[in-house]
């Protein structure tokens, strides 16, 4: 009997031992099974936190960016200053956001609203605004919020009101500004009787379904103006449309604020440029009724 259970014992001791033998590798490969999960899962935490640092830093690289390229400009020049003064025949206040040029000795009754270019400083327009203003209009050159002129498409309303005594407005604008004043026109047909587009043409044929009074200048040396893309804009302006290519004129030369980028050099003066574009918009103002 004894030896039986010591016998029994002893199997059972055996039967254990070797059970746990067979099953620590087992036990082994769960444990490192385990551990190479933990071990992916923390690589993946890794990669995503480094992913996510990559995105922020090239999202606040890309915001830095945009906004130093919004926050430059080009400001007026010294001559574009000297034109901010009152004189005899004209009247220059500066109220808020409008340079706003009224002509002495007459009471006007046609205006002009010119939106600036992209990036350029409404004042860098005194001289072009005080000579048309000379001619007994009066003219008003929108400063835009961050000197882009999408920003303040509407700051039209705000001149309109503040010269009631004008019975006949014609907006403009150069190169973007004058995109953005045929998108007003486009939300505000009644108020306005004729567009101006300087260096520029619209991205639609509203202007040609209300058959709109428009004139078009440029000049043959604009280095920043899509050549063809103003060819094709003729499909949607009005047939009465007066165009005016100043030859030798460059894109920056229509105001005064130094060589917009990518421009090409002018042929002919800026007083020359200027004066042409002042005498097109003179005469195409005193057809307006």
């Amino acid at each position: 009997m004894k030896k039986d259970k010591v016998r029994s014992k002893k199997r059972e001791y055996d039967t254990c031992s070797i059970t746990m033998e067979l099953e620590k590798p087992l036990l082994y490969e769960e444990e490192q099974a385990e551990i190479e999960k933990k071990r992916k899962k923390l690589k993946k935490q890794s990669i995503n936190r480094t992913i996510i640092k990559t995105i922020l830093i090239l999202l606040i690289c890309s915001v830095l960016g945009f906004f130093i390229w919004l926050t430059s400009y080009y400001a007026p020049t010294s001559e574009a200053e000297s034109y901010l003064k009152t004189d005899d025949s004209v009247e220059v206040s500066i109220d808020n956001n409008f340079i706003c040029f009224t002509p002495k000795n007459i009471t006007p009754t046609k205006g002009f609203i010119l939106y600036p270019a992209a990036k350029v400083d409404a004042k860098s327009y005194a001289k072009l605004c005080k000579m048309i203003s000379e001619q007994g209009y009066q003219v008003v050159a929108v400063d835009m919020p961050l000197n882009f002129s999408a920003f303040g498409k509407n700051k039209a309303n705000e001149v309109i009101q503040k010269y009631s005594n004008i019975e006949h407005w014609a907006i403009g604008g150069d190169s973007l500004g004058g995109l953005v004043a045929t998108r007003y026109v486009n939300s505000n047909p009644e108020k306005i009787d004729g567009v101006v587009l300087i260096s520029s043409y619209p991205s639609d044929s509203y202007l040609k379904e209300v058959n709109m009074n428009v004139l078009s200048i440029w000049g043959s040396k604009d280095g920043v103006i899509d050549f063809q893309a103003l060819i094709d804009a003729k499909e949607k302006l009005p047939q009465k449309t007066t165009y005016v290519e100043i030859e030798g004129a460059n894109h920056s030369q229509f105001g005064d604020y130094g060589k917009y980028k990518d421009d090409e050099s002018a042929l002919i003066s800026e007083e020359k440029q200027q004066q042409k574009t002042v005498d097109s918009i003179v005469q195409f103002l005193e057809n307006i009724n």
